[in-house]
């Protein structure tokens, strides 16, 4: 998978309603609550506020990878693969310790929520509850207290966040965060076999595919003009040629240079929106490209929040292990978690 992650950075709670942001107790609670998914130092953090986090989290990664994105394994070191469901499940255990160890700062730096960010997380708090189903209501023993609690612990740790950072602040430029659109008319040159091993096409099979990249290219070059169209039109075409693996594609100049090679790299840049390339011969086959978006505004914007959360969280890491370490040091995942609590909440059907 090309591009993952950013977490949510949501809203939060002043101090005295924040049943979730205190320092370690002397002794941690032995509940059995079937409610509970885990303890961190005197936080208890019920279901119903992980549910929040991982639907959070699952809306936003469908959003931006597709519905299909948890059927993905991504490698783990040298214990194989993890799905990416059980990658999110983890993620969203240590989001909300992150949330909770900044929290529990907040008050070290004087910081607290003001009476209109109150209001506001008060309004969203409400609107959110009363779009949930009765079904979820009840499965997860959703509340608006609990809802209103998420959001405000979230925009709490986002402000102490933020004044950690001001002696050196994070800066992206939409450069370095560039996400480039194009759809990939794509005739391949080659079949895999049962094990898995790659064979390229024989001389007469590789020159019809070229033939039929150059009737397509054609096709599309004498095509009546309509920029709101071109893409649906090249998609269709696609679709015509049976072409199993053309399609649209997101991707940042790095891995677009990594992907297809110099020379590709170079054509697709020397692109205008809406532009038409010819038939380009790659090492896999040949490519007839359409440029939806030379800088893809959406694509940028997320790009640029994910790398800036990844730079935030880099500077930030040994502050807030050392932190971690004083609220809970014996917190674990998967270990001091209630899995089979855990398992209620679901990510993908």
């Amino acid at each position: 998978m090309k591009k993952l992650s950013l977490l949510m950075l949501v809203l939060c709670m002043m101090a005295f309603v924040i049943t979730g942001c205190n320092n370690k107790s002397d002794k941690k609670k032995d509940t059995k609550d079937p409610t509970v998914v885990f303890q961190y130092g005197d936080n208890i953090v019920t279901k119903a506020e992980v549910w929040i986090y991982v639907n959070t989290i699952k809306e936003r990664y469908e959003r931006q990878y597709g519905s299909d994105v948890w059927e993905l394994s991504l490698p783990e070191d040298s214990n194989g693969e993890i799905s990416m469901v059980d990658l999110t499940r983890e993620e969203v255990v240590n989001e909300i310790i992150k949330v909770k160890t900044l929290c529990a700062h907040a008050e070290d730096y004087g910081i607290e929520l003001s009476e209109k960010e109150v209001a506001d997380i008060d309004t969203d708090s409400k609107e959110f509850y009363d779009g949930l189903t009765d079904e979820e209501i009840e499965a997860m023993d959703l509340t608006k207290e609990k809802i209103y609690q998420v959001m405000s612990e979230n925009l709490l740790a986002k402000k102490v966040e933020d004044k950690i950072l001001e002696a050196s602040p994070i800066e992206i430029s939409d450069e370095q965060a560039r996400e480039t659109t194009f759809y990939d008319m794509y005739f391949e040159c080659y079949d895999i076999d049962d094990k898995g091993v790659v064979v390229p096409y024989d001389t007469e099979r590789k020159r019809q595919q070229y033939e039929q990249a150059l009737n397509a290219c054609s096709t599309l070059a004498t095509a009546p003009m309509d920029s709101n169209d071109d893409a649906e039109s090249i998609e269709k075409l696609a679709e015509y040629y049976n072409l199993e693996h053309a399609g649209e594609h997101t991707m940042t100049p790095e891995e677009i240079l990594e992907t297809y090679g110099e020379d590709i790299y170079n054509t697709l840049y020397g692109m205008k929106n809406g532009d038409y390339s010819t038939v380009i011969e790659s090492e896999y086959g040949y490519h007839v490209f359409l440029m939806i978006a030379l800088t893809d505004a959406d694509a940028t914007a997320m790009k640029k929040e994910q790398m800036t959360q990844e730079a935030i969280d880099d500077q930030l890491a040994d502050t807030i292990e050392m932190w971690k370490k004083v609220i809970d040091s014996d917190f674990a995942y998967p270990d001091s978690v209630n899995m089979d609590v855990y398992d209620t909440i679901k990510i993908s059907e």
